[in-house]
């Protein structure tokens, strides 16, 4: 299943379940109302530092907002988000895994994990849930909300 088919009906359902306007759901994760529109009516995706301060409002499971759990997880404690560079170097040792084979498994080009690695740029949700398939870890633990 696409990332865009379940991320606006989950995005919907939270905005329902916290009372939130589109207009004041933008202003709270810093985008433009019009954005959030196009995120809603499955056309765009957020990047990376607006998907994390949705989850830290919403206070729910990336995993759940994907569309990769049915449970929103509001009761567990999160972690705060470290910067992707970091996490993606932890998880590397962790794994006694090279950038090269993170690479070869993910299918995902060298200029990626390079920018990556570098801090230069952060992955989009849905390159989030390619990472978090090849590793076999959920996504919240990709993004070091959870141990």
């Amino acid at each position: 299943m696409s990332i865009l088919s379940k991320l606006p009906e989950r995005l919907k359902e939270e905005l329902f379940e916290k009372e939130f306007s589109t207009a004041e759901f933008a202003e709270k994760i810093g985008v433009k109302r019009h954005t959030v529109t196009q995120y809603l009516q499955g056309v765009r995706l957020p990047k990376f530092h607006t998907f994390v301060a949705m989850l830290d409002l919403f206070h729910s499971s990336a995993d759940f907002l994907l569309g990769r759990s049915e449970n929103p997880d509001y009761e567990r404690a999160y972690l705060p988000t470290p910067p992707f560079c970091e996490r993606l170097r932890v998880i590397l040792a962790e794994c006694n895994l090279s950038q090269y084979a993170l690479q070869k498994r993910t299918g995902l080009s060298w200029n990626n994990f390079h920018f990556w690695l570098n801090g230069k740029r952060s992955p989009s949700p849905e390159l989030l849930e390619k990472i978090a398939d090849a590793l076999d870890v959920s996504v919240d633990y990709l993004l070091g909300r959870v141990k």
